[in-house]
């Protein structure tokens, strides 16, 4: 993980996105708070297991152990 302050990651986009795409987790910090710049491929990981959390069925099935899950 990496860590940039705004002004440096705005000078340094390229770099950053490209190591994002390396599978690099780059933090960028603001005065108000923190954003991530993460790649495509895992942000849409991200949403797919949030979306399959949501199915309730899926949730009582990883709850009770049952393998596949």
């Amino acid at each position: 993980m990496a860590e940039f302050g705004v002004e440096e990651a705005r000078t340094k986009l390229k770099e950053l996105a490209d190591r994002s795409l390396m599978g690099e987790k780059i933090t960028i910090t603001t005065d108000r708070g923190n954003a991530v710049l993460i790649c495509e491929e895992d942000w849409d990981s991200l949403v797919e297991a949030m979306c399959i959390l949501t199915v309730p069925e899926i949730v009582r099935m990883a709850k009770s152990g049952v393998a596949g899950c």
